[in-house]
């Protein structure tokens, strides 16, 4: 009996150290941002709850939250579903020892209906703007250029910046104001 335990021991260890490996090596190439199933291209996309906020509140609340978070002086123009916009995002990209600025250029779509809303934000590029021209390509374009395994390091303050932009969105819908968010440094 203990010599048949030893031995369907000895067989799980072989068999969990290569899983283990084989684990390690997957979550080593994780990918933070989100990827769209069918067109592989970058993208978020969720309908959130907001009970009891109708329709025409969740719209106006998150016209208004588009404006105060990215700072617009212009109008947006609004039908009777949604709205659609391209903001940007600026940051500095680490790249081994160099700070790399970044102009980060997406689209965010906001549909509503009574009590939720579906939010998109997609059309993910990396760019300047010139003469008022945004002169930009695919954010996939710009990262598939690297090694992997500095990719993580250009998507991690992507990553962070539209997880801060969609809990923002979400508060402002409830409570309509902007999060006061401190930061811990």
């Amino acid at each position: 009996m203990i010599v048949y335990f030893f031995s369907i021991t000895m067989k799980l260890k072989r068999l969990i150290l290569p899983l283990v490996i084989i684990l390690f090596s997957y979550v080593s190439n994780a990918q933070l941002i989100m990827i769209d199933g069918e067109t592989g291209d970058y993208k978020y996309e969720d309908v959130i709850t907001a009970d009891g906020i109708s329709k025409s509140q969740i719209l106006e609340r998150a016209n208004k939250w588009i404006k105060e978070y990215y700072e617009f002086n212009s109008p947006i123009e609004t039908d009777s579903m949604g709205f659609a916009e391209m903001v940007k995002f600026e940051f500095k990209w680490k790249f081994i020892q160099k700070y790399i600025p970044i102009e980060l250029f997406y689209d965010i779509t906001i549909k509503a209906k009574d009590n939720r809303y579906k939010y998109t934000i997609s059309n993910f590029k990396t760019g300047k703007t010139v003469n008022g021209n945004i002169d930009a390509y695919p954010l996939k374009t710009y990262i598939e250029r690297f090694p992997t395994k500095y990719q993580i390091s250009i998507e991690e303050p992507i990553d962070a910046e539209i997880t801060k932009v969609l809990e923002s969105l979400k508060f402002y819908l409830l409570n309509q104001k902007l999060q006061n968010i401190k930061d811990d440094w």
